[in-house]
């Protein structure tokens, strides 16, 4: 039996990627997950993790509840090889969750945010990607309305590719440029288009 069809969704940070996954998992058939909520599962339940990041960073990160981020946010800010050190520990540990939790789905369609996924070499893993664009000056305006300041915005951008190439590389982009009932329309249009070219061709991969 074939598994779901999956869909990877990208971005630039503060660009409403959270929101078209919301929008795409409301539609019948699908369902979603986020890089980011798998880390937060994986450093408070996970064994393996906990075990990994305690031994590379020590034990003033464990909290009461796994890892404690705040501590472990404390022991990478503004050090380079600390975050690399970092995200090669959770990188492949969040790729197999996310390919244990597609496995298990009994969904149509499966959906994941994924903000690192063409930085961390994910894009072929999946039968499509979607890298999500808004106007420069909306992002900032998000960015700042969620506390996060200039400097911290930068610290986040030298970490990813350009919103234009995320969609340079992207099978679809999807223009967050207007307000949430014409990202609905296109989250709906996406869902027709991947329908009708499942249908007529088989695997997009």
């Amino acid at each position: 039996m074939r598994g779901p069809v999956t869909i990877a969704v990208t971005g630039p940070f503060a660009s409403g990627k959270s929101t078209l996954v919301h929008l795409l998992g409301e539609l019948p058939g699908s369902e979603t997950a986020s890089a980011d909520e798998i880390v937060h599962h994986l450093l408070k339940n996970d064994p393996r993790t906990i075990s990994r990041i305690v031994e590379h960073f020590g034990e003033n990160v464990l909290g009461p509840d796994g890892i404690d981020r705040k501590a472990l946010g404390r022991e990478v800010f503004g050090d380079a090889e600390a975050l690399r050190d970092l995200e090669e520990i959770l990188h492949p540990l969040v790729r197999t969750e996310t390919d244990r939790r597609i496995e298990a789905s009994g969904a149509e369609t499966f959906v994941v945010e994924i903000p690192l996924l063409f930085e961390t070499g994910r894009g072929e893993d999946f039968d499509y990607t979607v890298a999500v664009t808004v106007p420069e000056e909306r992002r900032r305006t998000w960015a700042e309305e969620r506390g996060v300041d200039e400097a911290a915005l930068r610290a986040i951008e030298a970490r990813q590719f350009t919103g234009e190439e995320k969609a340079r590389r992207a099978d679809v982009v999807v223009q967050n440029d207007a307000d949430l009932d014409k990202l609905k329309e296109q989250a709906e249009r996406l869902r027709r288009m991947i329908s009708q070219e499942r249908g007529s061709h088989g695997d997009h991969r």
